[in-house]
């Protein structure tokens, strides 16, 4: 099971779906779903807007630091408005460690406190810029909560945009770093084990039936090196 619970409401949400949209300055508009994306817990919801609207500046997860200070906003059990503050507990919390169907999805880590009506709501840094969403926090467990970055935010976006969907590329392995002392082991049981290989991958697991079970690639085999594509 889970560790973790999305705190967002149980609404269904399709491309072309309607939704209204509440302003914090108390106006509502009626949005319309144009790309969703399940694997992430992602929605765009465009408006129209008879004027210009106020926008949240974007800033960059990649720079954030644990144990720098953030601010989550958002409308916790109805209380409209509501702002917690913590600090980033870690930068790159992968959905594996969560035991998510999605283990290659990352979260920040924070103590800001993200409940029931948070999620959707910003993550926001001291600068006032926007460094993630909020999306979740540990079922059983307070002050362990989780925001999507930013900077995968823009990246998903780019992929709807230039493709309607989120592409993941799909290989059908289970893979373990290989380290260099693991490597030099490798040497002491394969002697015809390149000498010049400092660290790999080895592969722990072949899906039946996938890609990678097509190219001959079999359980034990390291990986060393993989080719751009196109080349």
């Amino acid at each position: 099971s889970s560790s973790s619970s999305s705190s967002g409401s149980p609404a269904a949400a399709a491309p072309g779906g309607g939704v209204l949209v509440h302003l914090a300055d108390g106006r509502v508009f009626e949005g319309r779903v144009v790309a969703l994306d399940l694997g992430s817990d992602l929605a765009v919801v465009a408006l129209d807007a008879p004027e210009p609207l106020p926008c949240a500046r974007l800033g960059s997860s990649h720079r954030l630091r644990v144990g720098e200070w953030v601010v989550a906003l958002g409308s916790p059990f109805l209380l409209r408005q509501s702002v917690t503050a913590g600090i980033v507990s870690c930068v790159e919390r992968s959905g594996s460690e969560l035991g998510l169907s999605s283990p290659r999805t990352e979260f920040i880590q924070t103590d800001a406190a993200i409940n029931v009506g948070n999620s959707g709501g910003p993550l926001v840094n001291l600068d006032g810029e926007v460094v993630g969403m909020n999306n979740m926090k540990a079922a059983a467990a307070d002050g362990v909560s989780f925001a999507i970055p930013i900077d995968a935010i823009k990246g998903l976006l780019s992929e709807m945009s230039r493709h309607g969907r989120v592409l993941r590329p799909y290989v059908g392995i289970s893979m373990a770093e290989v380290k260099p002392s693991r490597m030099a082991q490798l040497r002491t049981a394969c002697p015809d084990f390149p000498a010049d290989v400092a660290a790999g991958i080895v592969v722990t697991r072949v899906a039946p039936g996938s890609p990678a079970a097509a190219a001959g690639l079999r359980e034990d085999d390291v990986i060393v090196a993989a080719a751009a594509p196109g080349a």
